[in-house]
């Protein structure tokens, strides 16, 4: 294998073909997640009682719904990424509509995508252009909610290759704080437990596997669903310590994770998702990896890269100016902005090598 760190680098977002790379020269791509907020479409579907909202009758008609979807494709653009997993989608419909928006028609989207058993009828989707490809079918994990609990997402599981390297992207969206943060936190603690088993699959089989860990988690970092169960972890160090990477004294392994999502809470006034009637920031949208992303092997998460999205066009300049111009009726009146969430995005560096079947050496 030939590799070199130190060549050209493709800029973000660009619509790359890999293949016509040198071997000298590694390139970077673009990844992000955004929630898009209720993206339904405005017909009605008798097996989804969640779209009963967003019908003519509740003032989301074809006008309002192409407004939404002009509105996300602009944000979309601005973003300028190879990949961008998505939740709060009603079906396949609005995201094929999405892709087919002038700004975003051209650029080579696919989707995954698996319809959820989801009460509010909304799910998971991960769009993707060069240099990704799809290497397998996508899986939904179900959510074991126990007993009297209604159905929630589950998480989305979409094996990726990018030269030739493997990449597995697990999209998330878990269950809100409707009835309180305590109260709802073991269906958090459920959701995450899922996504661990599925990591916990891959790193069983190769610890140094490449995966993507991608959602709006509807915890903070610091929150125990996602410090304690999925075991993702503010100190880099430890993530990339050898003894992460080996068995316990029991024999189990379950490597710690890192999540650099703690840096969107710097500041007094940041995060990616305002609730209005507390007042408060939360990071509820985040980014994790796996330790094998943290080498320079494969596909690498570039350091510092990691942030959130939020150009003065979609922020609120009527009511607060750093909170996210929301796209829904408040207060008897409709904001037409684009989502509740503000989406984020990092960078990360694709080894190219002169077999592009090869494994990780």
């Amino acid at each position: 294998m030939i590799t070199s760190l130190c060549s050209l680098i493709l800029l973000l977002g660009s619509n790359a073909d890999l293949s016509a790379l040198s071997p000298e020269e590694p390139a970077v791509a673009s990844i992000a997640f955004w929630n898009l907020e209720n993206l339904f479409d405005y017909e009605d579907d008798p097996e989804n009682p969640g779209d009963d909202e967003f019908l003519p009758d509740k003032e989301w008609d074809q006008n309002r719904y192409g407004r939404k979807l002009a509105h996300l494709a602009r944000a979309i653009d601005s973003l300028d990424t190879n990949l961008l997993a998505v939740c709060e989608v009603e079906n396949q419909r609005v995201l094929e509509d999405l892709i087919a928006e002038s700004v975003l028609v051209s650029d080579g989207w696919s989707i995954a995508h698996i319809d959820s058993p989801d009460h509010r009828g909304i799910d998971l989707a991960l769009l993707y252009r060069a240099p990704f490809q799809l290497a397998n079918a996508a899986t939904l994990h179900p959510i074991d909610m126990g007993e009297g609990n209604i159905a929630t997402r589950g998480v989305l599981e979409v094996p990726l290759q990018v030269s030739g390297k493997p990449l597995t992207v697990l999209v998330n969206h878990w269950p809100s704080r409707y009835g309180g943060a305590e109260k709802s936190a073991p269906k958090r603690a459920a959701a995450a437990l899922t996504a661990r088993g599925v990591i916990d699959g891959h790193l069983a089989l190769d610890p140094l596997a490449d995966i993507l860990v991608v959602g709006d988690l509807n915890d903070d970092p610091w929150d125990a669903s996602v410090l304690s169960v999925l075991k993702a972890v503010r100190e880099r160090r430890s993530v990339e310590h050898p003894l992460n990477l080996s068995p316990t004294r029991n024999g189990s392994f379950s490597p710690r994770l890192w999540n650099p999502s703690w840096s969107f809470a710097s500041g007094s006034d940041t995060g990616t998702y305002y609730y209005w009637s507390g007042w408060t920031w939360n990071c509820f949208d985040q980014i994790i990896v796996s330790p094998g992303m943290l080498d320079s092997k494969g596909i690498t998460l570039v350091r510092d890269s990691v942030e959130i999205h939020h150009p003065d066009f979609m922020t609120d300049s009527v009511l607060n100016a750093s909170r996210p111009a929301r796209f829904r009726k408040f207060r008897g009146k409709w904001e037409e902005g684009y989502s509740d969430h503000f989406p984020v995005k990092a960078k990360i560096q694709i080894e190219i090598s002169t077999d592009p079947e090869s494994d990780r050496k």
